[in-house]
């Protein structure tokens, strides 16, 4: 029958298709009829692959293609053909995440200069359907989806962090660069798996468990008539904020909240929630995957923040699910760690929580877990109570050097000052970075350290740089025996590699409590 024949939505015009790896390509067909997929390429370099429709499903691989490559993708079957024009090859990101992955490059630090000078006919990008249940509404949405190419009309609200990355890539490697963008503000790391992977674990079950017992025997009824008040308050809360800043380009986060009040948060719990786990893995990730990538990008962790114990964990079965899904154990995972941040009242209540600490720290062990990860670290990009915070332009780059050095092998620096070792001089501290085969250097005044004996707390530390290690000394402590730098919601973070990146918070006993 005429017009059975489909390719999976993600696949248009204009896409990028992964170079230098088999593409796997798939969709739905008359039953028992045979696919064929042809690349033709306008430099020459084609390829083709056939399959058969089993069930209605039809699914190939092309060979390998070259990079820089531009043509069509033909695919037949009978009678029928789909041609997608415009098609090139390169490298394909996806980037997922939260909010501070999900900032639209319209709203971002001179955002709308950034919007006006970002057309790029190698950086393109591919929406997910941004929504948490696949029916009627998801596929009609998903049938109209399409790559687009970066350009000011339209990538308003393209990833900023995800576009600065393609940016920094293609222009270092020349390499055309596709975007897959699927992020969600507010999510959790358990919204991003399967429930099988989410069971394999303790701390994946407590998720499952926690979320249920918010929604306990709530209908899909009631919660679509909770939402549906949350978002006339929302759209309210937000009028003000758009009109404030209309009125004031610049006015600050700490301002807009006095004005408006606090963003509404949370939503409602529900079964179809996009903050329930499980829920954008099915609806989203896996209507992506296998899609061919080269990598993903992700910013993530501000949701998950009061169970920081159990993101160290989490953060290993995420990443080995997403491989799962991507056939490809070694796919390589940059992620990023989070900033400086602590809201209004948590200031006046004269003693900010640590647990951003912890996270900061579980993010850490994670990379060192994970085989083909990298870490970003962007200590240095935090705003006072606002967490989401604007600058994107230095999230990006410092994702970017992650991938040139670790996934595309150049000779850079990408990672600033890490916490070797303490060492005990008398009276003081020196203190043992890695990655600081520059030196190391204050950029402001020093500050940030901290000193403690053996045993109870710790007090300010009077920091000095010393080639790659700094000596830290306080006249309240005596015989000193533990440090750490930056262990704090929000506070200064002065200390660089003469590189330009800055050194990531540590603490020396990581057995300690936080809340020392």
């Amino acid at each position: 029958m005429k017009g059975q024949l489909r390719a999976a939505p993600i696949f248009s015009d204009n896409m990028v298709l992964q170079h230098g790896k088999p593409v796997p390509v798939w969709g739905t067909g008359p039953e028992n009829g045979a696919v064929r997929v042809c690349w033709i390429c306008v430099e020459k370099q084609s390829a083709e692959a056939s399959a058969k429709v089993q069930g209605g499903q039809w699914r190939l691989k092309l060979p390998p293609l070259a990079a820089g490559l531009s043509g069509e993708l033909v695919i037949s079957c009978e009678t029928e053909e789909l041609r997608f024009g415009n098609v090139i090859t390169g490298d394909v990101w996806f980037a997922g995440g939260q909010s501070n992955m999900e900032m639209e490059l319209v709203n971002v630090k001179n955002g709308v200069a950034e919007l006006a000078a970002c057309a790029n006919k190698n950086i393109r990008w591919y929406q997910v359907v941004k929504r948490a249940v696949v029916d009627n509404d998801y596929l009609r949405e998903e049938a109209e989806s399409k790559w687009q190419v970066c350009a000011p009309d339209t990538s308003a609200m393209l990833s900023a962090a995800a576009f600065f990355f393609a940016r920094k890539i293609n222009a270092d490697l020349n390499i055309p660069i596709g975007i897959i963008n699927c992020s969600w503000g507010g999510t959790s790391i358990s919204t991003w798996m399967s429930r099988e992977q989410l069971v394999k674990s303790r701390a994946g079950q407590k998720f499952i468990d926690i979320y249920a017992e918010k929604v306990g025997d709530k209908t899909d009824e009631q919660y679509n008539a909770e939402m549906e008040q949350y978002f006339e308050y929302w759209r309210k809360w937000n009028d003000c904020i758009v009109a404030k800043r209309e009125e004031d380009p610049n006015i600050s986060w700490e301002r807009l909240n006095i004005e408006c009040g606090q963003c509404p948060w949370p939503q409602p719990a529900g079964n179809t929630s996009p903050y329930c786990p499980v829920n954008l893995h099915t609806a989203r990730v896996r209507r992506t995957a296998p899609f061919a990538i080269k990598g993903f990008i992700y910013y993530q962790g501000e949701e998950d923040d009061l169970r920081a114990a159990d993101y160290r964990e989490m953060m290993y079965y995420l990443i080995e699910q997403w491989r799962k899904d991507w056939e490809d154990e070694k796919l390589p995972f940059l992620f990023v760690q989070l900033t400086m941040y602590v809201s209004q009242e948590e200031i006046a209540s004269g003693n900010p929580p640590r647990h951003w600490c912890l996270m900061r720290e579980s993010q850490y062990l994670a990379s060192l877990d994970v085989a083909n990860s990298g870490l970003a670290v962007i200590i240095d990009c935090g705003e006072f109570d606002n967490i989401h915070p604007f600058d994107k332009q230095t999230v990006g780059f410092r994702l970017a050097l992650q991938a040139l050095k670790k996934v595309y092998g150049k000779d850079i620096e990408a990672d600033g000052p890490v916490f070797s070792w303490v060492e005990v001089q008398g009276g003081s501290l020196r203190v043992h970075f890695d990655n600081a085969q520059s030196g190391l250097e204050f950029r402001g005044e020093p500050a940030g350290f901290e000193i403690a004996a053996a045993e109870g707390k710790y007090f300010p530390a009077k920091a000095v740089v010393d080639g790659a290690s700094v000596v830290i000394t306080s006249d309240k402590v005596a015989e000193p025996e533990r440090a750490r730098y930056a262990w704090t919601k929000f506070g200064p973070t002065p200390l660089y590699a003469k590189n330009g990146l800055p050194a990531m918070p540590f603490r020396s006993n990581r057995n300690e409590p936080a809340e020392l």
